[in-house]
């Protein structure tokens, strides 16, 4: 009797840590995950094309950066061009959606992953992009 205790207080243990350990972080992410408090600014780290084949940043990419507002407005900036928008997040279906000023065009990206200094976007087409808060 004593072996099936200590064996179900085993199984009870490993069961809790691996339902602690598959515990998705995106289970509280906001749209002030993205924004901050009143703004946030994201580089992109990494990026694979849709066929999980690395895609190396370039220099000119390095130096992008994307800023997220807290009242729903995002810029892109980068050492020729700066462009601007409109942004909402929808938390259930995990969706970031990107509407550019001046354009009817809305870019979409599932977020695969995010905290409040990592964030991992796919796009429609199957490639990644991994940014990070600045």
């Amino acid at each position: 009797m004593l072996v099936i205790k200590n064996y179900v207080t085993y199984l009870s243990v490993v069961l809790l840590l691996f339902a602690a350990s598959c515990k998705d972080k995106n289970e509280v992410a906001t749209a002030a995950t993205f924004s901050g408090n009143e703004s946030k600014t994201w580089k992109a780290t990494k990026e694979t094309t849709a066929t999980g084949d690395k895609d190396k940043i370039t220099g000119a990419e390095e130096n992008q950066e994307m800023q997220f507002f807290k009242n729903g407005s995002f810029s892109m900036r980068s050492s020729t061009q700066n462009v601007s928008g409109k942004w909402t997040y929808d938390p259930m279906a995990k969706n970031l959606s990107l509407q550019f000023v001046g354009s009817t065009m809305t870019e979409n990206f599932q977020v695969l992953s995010i905290s409040d200094d990592e964030m991992k976007l796919q796009a429609g087409d199957g490639s990644q992009m991994n940014l990070e808060a600045q």
